[in-house]
This record gives C-alpha cells, structure tokens and sequence, in this order.
C-alpha cells in the first residue's frame, strides 16, 4: 500500500532527530510514521535496539522497541522505507523540494554511525 504525504515534520533537538510524516488514512483521517532516534538515551540501550525506531500509528506490533530503520530509498515524488519488521511506500508529490532536501540532511544525521543505508535517486 502506497500512503500519501499530506505533509512533513522535521525536529532536532540535544534529545531527539525527528522525521514525522502525515499520511492520508481513509479510517483515521490522518495518521503519522515516525523516524526517531533518541540520541540521549541511546547509549544505554542493547546495540540491538539502537538507530532510527520506526512506527506507524495503529500499527502494533510485539517488539516494536526492535523496529529499526534498515534502508530508505528517495525518488522525485516516493519514498520507501524498510524497517526489521515492515516497509511503507509513501507518495511525497505534496512536499515541496526544500523540505525534502532538509528531509534527507536530517536524515545523515540520523545516520551518524551507518546503521541504515540512505538513496537518493
């Protein structure tokens, strides 16, 4: 299933790098999927459940602290992103070229440490 991006939210913080993006959703209207990665924590944490967490609202799942982001793909106007667990498709005809080029240099950052594989094509 391909999700459409109404719009994107991008924070960065001392704690936190954000990448949010609102979906179309027939049943809730409008849902988010998440990219975070909790910089202030994260040295505490199992190697395992270190990186880029990734959910989906209404999407639950047992070991979803394990749901990390694997590889991200970038074209013109889509998205794909492959966690351990799932892949979402979205469509970002919507977002305009700047905030999807802010969109990946957050995204590096998220990736200081190369746990993840980032594509811009």
């Amino acid at each position: 299933m391909k999700y459409k991006v109404q719009f994107l939210s991008l924070e960065e913080d001392d704690k936190d790098l954000i990448v949010s993006f609102a979906l179309d959703d027939a049943e809730m209207g409008i849902m988010s999927l998440i990219l975070l990665r909790t910089l202030f924590y994260e040295e505490l944490m199992d190697k395992e459940e270190r990186g880029v967490k990734v959910s989906l609202d209404g999407d639950e799942m047992e070991q979803e602290h394990l749901n990390v982001l694997k590889s991200i793909t970038i074209r013109a106007d889509e998205i794909e992103i492959k966690s351990l667990f799932r892949e979402y498709h979205l469509d970002t005809s919507a977002i305009e070229e700047a905030e999807k080029k802010n969109m990946v240099d957050l995204l590096k950052k998220q990736n200081y440490d190369n746990r993840f594989t980032i594509q811009v094509a």
